[in-house]
This record gives C-alpha cells, sequence and structure tokens, in this order.
C-alpha cells in the first residue's frame, strides 16, 4: 500500500465531523453557556490538561516541591517521563499558571529547548 493510501486510512472522517464546528454567533453563546470551558485560551488549556493528571507534593531539605505526574508519562510505561528536573517544572507551571489566569506573561514568548 502507498504512503497516500496507509494516511488516507489513519483518517476518519466522522471524527472530524465531530470536532469541526459550525452555526451562528447566537448559536456560540449557547454553547458557552453550556460550556463555558470552550473559551479558554491555550495557556489555560495546557495548564489544566498538565494539572488533570494529578500532582505530588513532597519536602527535600526542608522545601516543598511539587511533582507533576504529568511529565511521568504513566501512559506509555514512563518512555517519554522527565526525571529529576522538578524545579525547572515547577517554574515552568508557574509561568504557565500567571498566563493562564492573565498575569500579563501571556504576552511573553515562551522558548524551550532540549
Amino acid at each position: 500500500m502507498s504512503l497516500v493510501g496507509q494516511i488516507a486510512e489513519l483518517q476518519n472522517y466522522a471524527t472530524y465531523k465531530e470536532l469541526s464546528w459550525e452555526g451562528s454567533f447566537e448559536d456560540y453563546l449557547g454553547l458557552v453557556r453550556k460550556t463555558p470551558q470552550v473559551t479558554r485560551n491555550a495557556y489555560q488549556r495546557l495548564y489544566d490538561m498538565v494539572l488533570s493528571h494529578g500532582v505530588e507534593e513532597y519536602i527535600d531539605n526542608k522545601k516543598k516541591l511539587v511533582r507533576y505526574k504529568f511529565f511521568r508519562d504513566d501512559s506509555h510505561g514512563g518512555r517519554d517521563a522527565v526525571f529529576g528536573l522538578d524545579v525547572p517544572l515547577m517554574r515552568l507551571m508557574n509561568v504557565l499558571k500567571s498566563a493562564a489566569q492573565g498575569y500579563g506573561t501571556e504576552r511573553r514568548i515562551i522558548l524551550l529547548h532540549g
């Protein structure tokens, strides 16, 4: 089978139709009343995604640290887990939290490398 054929098999038109939406502004306002989460910005969605996996708090050298379970990659057996970077991840999450809450960080460009 050709590469194009393999890609075509992965496409699911029904899922695409479920994710795409068309309607009037009044329909959109009704959708917002029903599920206000649709109005979240990218920072809010990213912050909520990481927190949805849960957190663990622990003490290290008399400092309270937070370990975000999202970065353990439990869904893939830890294949893409991030180890030993709890403090930098806490700083990143603080930036995402302030951006999600609209404290001005959302106007900055966050450069991630590694």
